[in-house]
């Protein structure tokens, strides 16, 4: 079996070696935000029936799950550079097929961008954890969230425009672009692996038996579930704050201006990563989870009055951006750096769960109540979230 040691650490972070990792997942991010908008639509007018849609998500995201399980297998066979190289190729083939207009293209598009994302997160994060100290992360990581959610705030717009604007596959072929220029980025920094990491000597690991060694350790399994909080309240948002407004009998683009106005917050998020560092991580997911769970309860409560509820809404994602302020770093600074291929992989599952949990959760609310209740279910979880953050340790 491979066997991962200690890295050798740069003492300071180099600004270039940071900017680097600042390009990876900012391309990466332009290719998947391109998608996050356009893609659905798709769906929904191939397939003629929100469940249908559901359904295919549920159905992909499940096996995008169980691709992240398996990745340290192929990391075992594979260079990571070769690995993040087929994440990048992986897009090309998605938007290539996605530009076919037809369902075939459609599962096949979608197929390759859960399997981009699930490759390049696991092999960039990876890289980043052997070129920077992880005492230097609460600094590196709001400078990443800032440009990542730039990408966010402009791409989903952005590849519907072009879409209906410029040409119905112009989209697809921006993100070929795109994925393209990742990996030839990539290839053009050089970055270096461990040199501690050795040749497989063994048969591959089985990946599930990492499961009980993260569910073992108390830091790691409280990172997941408030790493799937919030990445859940994000999935809501986008998702049902649209659904409301057009319930409430307003213009759809308000729905988008509402989404749009929400993630701009996101251009402050260095700001945030500094009161973490001056207040600790702990604090900051304390407080602002609490203020984010009153907000978006204060939201459903409010929901008679449209108005009202979206710009409780909106406060709502203001803090929701604080949150993201902190990133994945109670993971990176509880994670053990011997087992961090391992650890990691199973990790980044929480993408894959939130994208399963958190529809399944609102169906079930949605048998029973009104859409509002979505809103006052997603506040309950967040003030639970504050919770689970004082079990941070104090030092973070």
């Amino acid at each position: 079996m491979r066997r991962i040691h200690y890295p050798i650490l740069l003492r300071n972070v180099e600004p270039a070696k940071a900017n680097t990792f600042v390009g990876l997942f900012t391309l990466e991010g332009i290719c998947r935000a391109l998608l996050a908008t356009v893609v659905p639509l798709l769906a929904y007018q191939y397939l003629g029936d929100a469940q249908l849609v559901t359904l295919l998500y549920l159905v992909l995201n499940a096996v995008g799950l169980l691709i992240g399980l398996t990745l340290p297998m192929l990391l075992h066979t594979l260079a990571r550079r070769w690995v993040l190289t087929a994440g990048a190729l992986c897009y090309v083939v998605g938007g290539f097929a996605l530009a076919q207009a037809n369902l075939v293209g459609l599962v096949i598009g979608l197929s390759g961008q859960v399997m981009a994302t699930a490759f390049l997160e696991l092999t960039i994060n990876l890289y980043l954890l052997d070129h920077i100290p992880r005492k230097e992360l609460n600094h590196f990581e709001p400078k990443r969230l800032l440009f990542s959610g730039t990408a966010f705030a402009v791409c989903p717009w952005l590849g519907v425009w072009l879409h209906h604007n410029a040409h119905p596959n112009s989209t697809f072929f921006v993100v070929v672009g795109f994925a393209v220029l990742l990996a030839i980025y990539f290839w053009h920094q050089r970055l270096s692996e461990d040199d501690a990491i050795q040749p497989a000597s063994g048969p591959p690991p089985n990946p599930f038996r990492f499961l009980p060694r993260f569910m073992a350790q108390p830091r790691l399994v409280l990172a997941w579930v408030l790493a799937v909080g919030r990445n859940g309240w994000w999935l809501m948002y986008f998702v049902y704050s649209p659904i409301f407004v057009a319930q409430s009998g307003l213009s759809p683009e308000i729905g988008g201006a509402l989404v749009s106005l929400g993630v701009a917050p996101m251009l402050l998020v260095r700001y945030w990563g500094r009161l973490g560092v001056k207040y600790g991580i702990r604090r900051l997911l304390m407080i602002s989870f609490a203020v984010n769970g009153a907000f978006t309860l204060a939201a459903g409560l409010m929901a008679p009055q449209p108005w009202v509820a979206m710009g409780l809404m909106w406060c709502a994602a203001f803090t929701a951006t604080i949150i993201d302020g902190a990133g994945n770093v109670p993971f990176l600074r509880a994670v053990h750096p011997h087992e961090r291929g391992e650890m990691t992989s199973v990790f980044m599952t929480f993408r894959y769960a939130t994208s399963l949990l958190v529809p399944a959760l609102f169906a079930i609310v949605l048998i029973a109540f009104p859409l509002n209740a979505v809103f006052i279910a997603a506040g309950c979880v967040a003030l639970l979230m504050a919770y689970l953050s004082s079990y941070l340790p104090r030092r973070f």
